[in-house]
């Protein structure tokens, strides 16, 4: 019993060892995210971070410090996985401002090979307008899939207002794809 939590303990210290990702790197999720001439892109990151605020600043002004707790650690959870290039997620919008109704997207992307390298250090701590009912129409489209990257599997889901957003955020990842995989339509 001794030797089976020594080597746990041996091998919960080794998986926090330092893996060299970043976020910025050439297989980050960061670097996968599609690129779409004339629309504007937004990291989500601080969408969600005033998310998890704004619910965890509720739980606490409620006294539900345990919720709180839990909150907490999520959302630096993920702001771990972001730092490691493990997942990212963008918000696209055209920048032509004067149609009615104007194209729209999001897309995230995770590299699962990097969600697996870090699952341990991020869990123990994080090692670190003017348009009117007539004339607005939106066409929703989404989609995921997986496909490897130079021998990583990475994931991806994308919504869109319009097909031709999705269309785009499709060829983008078809490009880096060796082979892929859509998981649904």
């Amino acid at each position: 019993m001794r030797l089976a939590c020594l080597l746990m303990a041996i091998m919960l210290l080794a998986a926090c060892g330092d893996t060299g990702n970043e976020a910025d790197d050439a297989k980050s999720a960061q670097r996968l995210l599609p690129n779409l001439v004339d629309f504007s892109a937004s990291d989500i990151d601080a969408t969600v971070d005033g998310a998890f605020a704004a619910v965890g600043g509720a739980a606490l002004m409620g006294g539900q410090f345990g919720l709180t707790a839990v909150i907490a650690k999520a959302e630096q959870i993920l702001q771990c996985f972001q730092d490691r290039g493990a997942l990212a997620a963008r918000y696209y919008q055209q920048s032509d401002t004067s149609l009615t109704s104007p194209r729209v997207g999001a897309s995230l992307v995770i590299n699962q090979s990097r969600v697996n390298q870090e699952l341990v250090n991020c869990a123990l701590g994080g090692q670190e307008d003017e348009s009117s009912a007539q004339t607005f129409s939106i066409e929703p489209c989404a989609s995921a899939g997986t496909f490897a990257y130079e021998g990583d599997t990475i994931s991806y889901v994308y919504v869109g207002s319009h097909p031709d957003v999705c269309d785009v955020f499709q060829l983008h990842f078809d490009n880096l794809a060796e082979t892929p995989t859509p998981t649904s339509e």
